[in-house]
């Protein structure tokens, strides 16, 4: 294949992935080009010569699969085109090194021609392991771009899934990776069955005269094939019998929280100050609580977007309780009577100063109650390596005229928020049940509403299923997200959002809300379902009582992403028995195995 044709096809294969994935057109992605996006790529991958021909081909895949699906980061602020530029050069590095791995089963070695050839002795049993190889290494890159300080969990093939409830079940064992995994194995299947059946054209012709034993006879290839594709249908069959039994199955919410979402489509990077953002969210907080009033409903929790407040705390609670513009924020919370949850920012240490991006619980006293950090900061955009040298951070800020970022947070922080019981039943908070007190106590407690536990992933922390697995694993019970995504004003970048952090939903199997300033935002239940939603970039705020179930470990939050280390493990056996093919001189053969080989052939 020469090269011309080999860029054609990646060009192709990039084209079908970005368009599988949420777009403008197709908002929550397409299963159907997700199963087919890398069938250009995968005969591009069997015509490999060298590795660094192989590290190059995956490099140009990934570099414009993260541009053309991406492309909404050169919005970012004064970070348009760092931010682009770096999370594409990234990509294709960690592409290259993914393309290195993807080369050790082609190697040449001492003993055998490189096993693509089909003279080879090995070609008949290699051809089904090749297309397992490569959904392993294809995985393995998803989770390497994943992970880390320059993790970035878009542009998988597992976004263009989410409309595949069956299947998409699966995350709460394998995660994401178990979804890649069959996307990219079926594209391999089906092109070893187009590449079998282009160079053994009589096979159809047996298979529709059904016969079967002189394909096993003649064509050993396809017989090896047929292998794959039995372990495909069986681990596809069972992934969708399980999805199904999680769909159907019935399990009640043990408590409820009822809560308002404030959208109010300001974007706080054109504000000079958050006087408008706090008058509008005003506004659309007071007239819904009225129209829950007048339907005798009283909200649990007010949670509005991130950033949404500008000014830093701890000091800035003086400023919200005695703002010079009238906004009173602590008299407007005491007066609602409802506990509220804010987006803004928290100094962490004065000298030198160091601030988080962080929600802020304020009690429905008015009462500023505590924050929480966010975890995870997007690389090159909220966060610059080595600004915190002096010296680098005045040269970024002097020079560039760039900001150097925020500083990461440090802990994990839960808000306990009363909620309500299911109706005609007292779900007690175990919590706050002594076994001392005496009956008229317990009673008395037992009719107290229970306690919600909620954690509050910020923004890009949604992404992150290691900074969702230690909240949920210690005891978090409701994920509640707060998001700015107005910055971007593309519809795709909005759901593609959405769509990275539903997975958390269904791999912890607990419910997620996500309250942004522009959208998406919604609820999503355990399932992966939209339990409510609002539209986009519009000035609104929502109410929904948000199901709250019993709290119960999954496999992946036991073990967390094991398929791409298992795969690893693999990697790591295949390249130990490259090397001693290399390195350890074969023994001549016996006079008798000579004459066996000499037979064979």
């Amino acid at each position: 294949m020469n090269r011309i044709l080999q860029v054609f096809y990646i060009i192709f294969s990039s084209v079908l992935i970005a368009a599988s994935l949420p777009n403008n057109l197709l908002h929550f992605g397409s299963p159907v080009l997700a199963f087919l996006a890398l069938i250009p790529f995968y005969f591009v991958y069997i015509k490999q010569n060298s590795y660094l021909e192989a590290g190059l081909n995956f490099a140009l895949l990934t570099f414009l699969t993260q541009l053309l699906s991406s492309w909404w980061l050169g919005c970012f602020k004064e970070f348009a085109f760092i931010t682009l530029f770096f999370t594409c050069f990234g990509t294709s590095l960690e592409g290259f090194a993914a393309g290195l791995v993807l080369y050790l089963p082609f190697a040449k070695s001492k003993r055998t021609r490189p096993l693509r050839e089909r003279k080879s002795l090995s070609y008949t049993s290699f051809i089904p392991m090749r297309s397992l190889y490569f959904a392993a290494v294809y995985v393995f890159y998803e989770h390497m771009k994943s992970i880390g300080f320059l993790g970035y969990p878009w542009g998988t093939l597992s976004m263009g899934l989410y409309r595949f409830s069956l299947l998409t079940q699966i995350a709460d064992i394998t995660g994401t990776y178990g979804l890649t995994f069959f996307a990219s194995y079926f594209a391999a299947l089906l092109s070893e069955c187009f590449i079998t059946a282009v160079e053994e054209p009589k096979v159809l012709q047996h298979l529709v005269a059904k016969k079967y034993s002189k394909i096993r006879r003649k064509y050993p290839v396809v017989h090896s094939l047929s292998s794959g594709l039995i372990l495909f249908a069986s681990l596809f069959l069972l992934s969708l019998l399980y999805g199904a039994y999680r769909v159907l199955e019935k399990n009640p919410p043990v408590k409820y929280l009822g809560t308002v979402m404030v959208q109010q489509n300001k974007d706080p990077w054109k504000q000079k100050d958050d006087n408008e953002t706090i008058r509008v969210s005003q506004r659309l907080t007071t007239d819904k609580i009225e129209e829950l009033k007048n339907e005798g409903i009283k909200p649990d929790l007010v949670v509005w977007s991130e950033g949404c407040l500008r000014y830093s705390f701890p000091s800035a609670a003086v400023h919200y309780k005695y703002a010079p513009s009238g906004n009173h924020l602590t008299d407007f919370i005491k007066n609602t009577g409802v506990p509220f949850i804010f987006g803004g920012s928290y100094v962490i240490n004065e000298s030198p100063r160091q601030s988080v991006n962080a929600t802020l619980l304020f009690d429905q006293k008015g009462e500023f109650r505590g924050f929480y950090g966010k975890m995870h900061l997007v690389p090159f955009a909220e966060v610059i390596p080595f600004a915190d040298i002096p010296a680098f951070a005045s040269f970024l800020k002097n020079k560039l005229q760039l900001p150097t970022g925020w500083h990461p947070g440090n802990q994990y922080v839960y808000y306990d928020i009363k909620g309500s019981a299911p109706k005609n039943k007292v779900i007690p908070p175990v919590s706050v049940i002594n076994l001392k007190d005496s009956a008229e106590q317990q009673k008395a407690k037992e009719k107290e509403p229970p306690l919600v536990r909620v954690s509050t992933p910020i923004c890009y922390d949604d992404s992150f299923p290691d900074v969702c697995i230690p909240m949920f694993k210690n005891g978090s019970e409701l994920l509640i997200n707060l998001t700015d995504d107005s910055w971007s004003q593309q519809i795709t970048s909005e759901y593609q959002h959405f769509v990275v952090s539903s997975f958390r939903a269904i791999e912890l199997r607990t419910t997620l809300a996500r309250s942004t300033n522009s959208g998406y935002s919604c609820v999503i239940s355990p399932k992966g379902e939209i339990l409510f939603d609002m539209p986009l970039f519009e000035e609104k705020a929502g109410y929904y009582n948000i199901p709250v179930y019993a709290h119960k470990k999954t496999v992946y939050s036991i073990l967390g992403s094991w398929l791409p280390w298992l795969f690893r493990l693999v990697f790591i056996l295949v390249a130990v028995k490259e090397y001693l093919e290399r390195n350890i001189p074969e023994e001549p053969l016996s006079e008798r195995s000579l004459k066996k080989k000499r037979k064979k052939k």
